[in-house]
């Protein structure tokens, strides 16, 4: 198993994130623990793809996404509940920032709000720091 992860953290991305993805996951500096355990991580494995009750859940990514790829949505789709999906053509990872105008406009009718989200994104300070 050790190696599949190994090799698949090889191919999937343009540099090596191995380490930064175990620092995000609680494993800080192991990256052996976190290669070991990695599986554990499948939402496939462990049934909450396949799960039959499921809240709604809407799946936004960029189609040139190099960090996870777009495949990963396909595995979602394809198991347990109806799911809703929108996929932003030439962009990268999160399909920013076109997808903030898919995610707004679907959270203010799921939970029965009025909002502008051109508005609400003009409230973030979006200028660069360096």
């Amino acid at each position: 198993m050790e190696q599949i992860v190994h090799l698949l953290l090889a191919l999937l991305y343009p540099f090596d994130l191995a380490h930064t993805l175990a620092y995000k996951w609680g494993y800080g500096n192991d990256l052996e623990a976190f290669k070991k355990d990695g599986m554990n991580f499948s939402l496939l494995n462990d049934g909450t793809l396949d799960s039959k009750e499921c809240t709604r859940l809407l799946l936004v990514n960029g189609m040139d996404d190099e960090i996870f790829p777009i495949d990963d949505y396909q595995l979602c789709l394809n198991h347990g509940a109806i799911k809703e999906a929108r996929f932003v053509d030439a962009k990268k990872h999160m399909g920013e920032p076109d997808s903030f105008f898919i995610i707004l406009p679907w959270l203010y009718k799921l939970f029965g709000i009025q909002g502008n989200p051109g508005q609400q994104m003009g409230t973030i300070p979006s200028r660069p720091k360096y």
